[in-house]
């Protein structure tokens, strides 16, 4: 197609194309057959162009002009991903970083040169993930990871600017609200009825069911109950104590047989997820009754051969016991529906929100206000009912 050229003396060519979009080409080095080898920007106005050729300048003449320009915001994400998070991030965190770059940030900016990536990319890559309808925390942990990538080469000075300073996220209220699934009260004593079952002969139907009963008493996540070990349980005392995590992560062992594998850390979630629990009633005879099963091995749900079980084998007794307790397939919600569980019995029963925060382990108040902002509402509303009888 035929442009109608102009030149800027000193800044390359710029050109108009017949469809009203504009052109910046400039020479940055040579070929292997000694041809020129011509780096282009584009733009939908003149001053975009010009802007974006100004700025690949800069980072042209301050870094090796023959190797610089070839990195694309993908193999620059990738490379910082690498080298500044690898060794700062856990496993599973890490793994989230990585896919948030390889999946909601390369498809829509990966492609453009390093010194041409510009604000309103950014800003359009936040406003094309809104309109797939992605999530909040989708689109908020992609901007976060181009924001944090650009900030760090900032002061490494690998790059000359950050071009997500200036762009908006929507507004998390103009996201729907993500439904939280629990089990009522009638519904809970039906799970927890199947879950310790037992047969005419005196067997345990599921044999390691009392995880039900001792999760929806306790509202352990299901990487803390993977870890837990006997030595973490204080029978006497009635508490366990939570300070490990059994997690799924990528496996990146050079002669992995998975893709995936399940590691041990030492750590929680966060700083406040290391806590000790006290034991009601119910989740210290189910406990007890655990300790029958698996008491002579490490862990506290263990295999018959003493290995901890894996994630997918509690997934599975669980979706079993939800179809023997009546469930339709609607109300099989999974194992994470029993923390749901726990903390709703405990607003129900007029608990204050920082007390179910700590209960559970959230890093901070303010997530447990907006994860169970209904049920919270919902004790406001009895609360003021209760002063009509009195």
């Amino acid at each position: 197609m035929s442009e109608k050229q102009r030149r800027d003396y000193g800044s390359g060519s710029i050109s108009q194309r017949k469809n009203g979009t504009w052109t910046a080409r400039m020479v940055i080095g040579v070929n292997e057959k000694g041809k020129p080898r011509i780096k282009a920007l584009y733009g939908k106005t003149e001053r975009e162009v010009k802007k974006k050729l100004k700025e690949f300048q800069k980072e042209f003449y301050k870094n090796d002009q023959t190797v610089v320009q070839k990195n694309t915001v993908e193999s620059y994400m990738l490379n910082w991903l690498h080298t500044n998070k690898k060794n700062t991030l856990k496993p599973k965190s890490y793994d989230r970083l990585e896919q948030t770059i390889t999946y909601q940030v390369i498809p829509q900016i990966g492609h453009i040169q390093l010194a041409a990536i510009q604000a309103n990319d950014v800003q359009n890559m936040i406003n094309n993930l809104a309109e797939a309808g992605m999530s909040y925390s989708t689109i908020k942990k992609a901007y976060d990871a181009v924001n944090e990538c650009f900030r760090t080469g900032i002061i490494q000075k690998t790059v000359l600017f950050n071009p997500a300073l200036g762009v908006t996220i929507p507004a998390k209220s103009s996201f729907g609200k993500k439904e939280i699934r629990c089990y009522d009260e009638n519904e809970t004593k039906k799970l927890c009825e199947a879950a310790v079952g037992i047969y005419s002969n005196g067997k345990r139907v599921y044999r390691l069911g009392d995880v039900v009963v001792f999760d929806v008493n306790t509202g352990l996540r299901l990487a803390e109950l993977l870890a837990l070990k006997w030595s973490d349980v204080d029978l006497d005392n009635r508490i366990i104590h939570i300070g490990a995590t059994r997690v799924v992560v990528k496996d990146r062992s050079a002669d992995a047989a998975k893709k995936y594998v399940v590691i041990e850390q030492d750590s929680t979630k966060s700083q406040t997820s290391t806590r000790d629990v006290h034991l009601n009633d119910d989740a210290y005879g189910a406990l007890l009754r655990l300790k029958e099963v698996t008491g002579a091995f490490d862990y506290v749900l263990a295999t018959k051969a003493g290995k901890p079980v894996a994630p997918r084998y509690l997934d599975r007794m669980f979706r079993k016991i939800a179809v023997a307790a009546g469930f339709e397939e609607d109300k099989i919600y999974g194992l994470h529906s029993l923390r749901h569980t726990f903390a709703s019995r405990l607003f129900a029963n007029g608990e204050d929100v920082k007390t179910v925060s700590e209960l559970l382990g959230h890093s901070d108040i303010t997530i447990t206000y907006n994860t169970y902002i209904h049920l919270i509402n919902q004790q406001k509303k009895n609360a003021v009912k209760k002063l009509n009888s009195q």
